[in-house]
């Protein structure tokens, strides 16, 4: 996983030098309960390039407040929103890895995937399902598995 675009987003996390470890989830999971701050919705949506609409579907969160909470920065979002922009951030991360860069992550999440039945990946990142299937579509990509 592309530990760089974590922590350009989420902030440093104190054991992303073992990511594959259950330590690296249990840090993830920890700043799911405690809340990201707001600001990262800003760091997202320029990641992403994502309009106010997007970015409060993502969020799971209506339009309005989405703007007060990038109003306020170094508030907390609560643990379903948390739980999303970790989601996101770390599925880029490793679409990053395997790409080979973040512009290439960003233009597979945006664009629609004939494997994915012409869904757009980051539309699906809006449920744990539809997270599970892109990150299937990811190993398959990892791995040579294209059919």
């Amino acid at each position: 996983m592309d530990s760089s675009l974590i922590n350009e987003i989420l902030g440093p996390l104190p054991d992303l030098s073992i990511q594959g470890s259950g330590r690296f989830l249990a840090a993830l999971h920890q700043l799911t309960l405690e809340g990201v701050p707001a600001r990262v919705i800003g760091k997202l949506e320029r990641l992403l390039m994502l309009s106010p609409p997007q970015s409060a579907r993502l969020l799971a969160v209506s339009e309005t407040s989405r703007k007060r909470l990038k109003k306020t920065p170094t508030k907390h979002l609560d643990e379903a929103a948390s739980d999303r922009v970790i989601r996101i951030v770390s599925a880029v991360a490793e679409a990053a890895e395997i790409l080979g860069d973040n512009e290439k992550a960003v233009s597979w999440f945006k664009a629609p995937s004939l494997t994915l039945r012409g869904q757009v990946p980051l539309d699906l990142m809006i449920s744990d399902s539809g997270a599970q299937i892109v990150r299937d579509e990811l190993n398959r990509i990892r791995y040579g598995h294209w059919a």
